[in-house]
């Protein structure tokens, strides 16, 4: 049986927590997961575990899941964390404009489990339904850089969620602060999937890679091939993340429940096992489990 440890997971209550997005059909989440309807008001660790039984969990990458209290969903994650099993590391939400920043982030700090912080960032020229940062040039935002730096008294790790044509404003992020560890989610997100496109991707997540405090995340597949996506379409560019960056610093990642809209846990993991078929023992635990648990190692 596999070994993993998943690189992206919700756990979530609808009961404990609110989502707006869940309670009323929010139309630039679907702009990204399509028809969500079908997902359920509570997502827990048990659920999960059924979900991914064809593997052995060796923990997972617990993400926040848009609440709207998210210190209090961090808490609520944290005591489901303290009363399972199941190793879980945890990835919360910050806002580094925020005034009250260095309050968010010292409550975040109480919580063993939180070992990283993201912003959502993404932002498409072309579809104003996916524009979730605050401006298009945060990256390049002096405020916004200041307040990234806040990372290091905590010794959090930060992911970078946003789309490929603006990759090419991350690598200087990643230089300014060479002691903060960084993760690419989404391998980038490709919004464009032509030759011309798949050439740019890759040319700027080359770029990216030469920065050695960056890992990347193979997840989110739905999200960026479309529900039905296929085997032979993805393939490239999984192995084009993996090619560029090596699989001592790439991690799978299910995207449960999400992925369960789509093909579900099982066939997504057989898909990833057999586009990874080709690669040493010791590299496929790096892809799917190796990394992952000691990059989200917490602290």
């Amino acid at each position: 049986m596999l070994r993993i440890f998943d690189a992206h997971v919700h756990l979530f209550d609808c009961k404990a927590n609110t989502y707006a997005f869940l309670e009323n059909e929010d139309r630039s989440f679907k702009a990204i997961a399509g028809d969500y309807s079908a997902l359920p008001r509570r997502y827990l660790t048990d659920d999960y575990l059924n979900d991914s039984a064809s593997c052995e969990v060796e923990g997972i990458v617990w993400y926040e899941f848009l609440s709207a209290n998210p210190v209090r969903e961090a808490r609520w994650a944290q005591h489901l964390a303290d009363t399972s099993h199941l190793r879980q590391s945890m990835v919360v939400l910050v806002d580094f404009l925020d005034p009250a920043l260095e309050e968010r982030l010292a409550a975040y700090a109480t919580l063993p489990n939180v070992v990283a912080v993201r912003e959502h960032l993404g932002w498409d020229a072309g579809n104003p339904l996916r524009r979730f940062a605050k401006h298009p040039d945060l990256l390049t935002d002096p405020e916004w850089r200041k307040g990234l730096g806040a990372l290091r008294g905590h010794g959090f790790k930060c992911v970078i969620e946003l789309f490929a044509p603006q990759l090419s404003d991350l690598p200087d992020v990643t230089r300014l602060y060479p002691d903060v560890g960084f993760t690419l989610a989404v391998v980038g997100w490709p919004l464009d999937p032509s030759p011309s496109g798949y050439m740019q991707w890759r040319h700027d997540l080359a770029v990216l890679s030469r920065c050695e405090n960056v890992c990347i995340e193979i997840a989110a597949i739905e999200c960026l091939f479309g529900m039905d996506w296929r085997q032979e379409d993805v393939a490239l560019w999984i192995l084009s993340v993996i090619d560029v960056f090596g699989p001592a610093r790439c991690m799978f990642g299910s995207h449960m429940p999400i992925a369960g809209l789509s093909v579900g846990f099982e066939r997504l993991y057989d898909a990833y096992q057999e586009i990874a078929a080709g690669f040493s023992a010791v590299e496929r635990d790096d892809l799917f489990r190796a990394t992952a648990a000691a990059w989200f190692n917490p602290r």
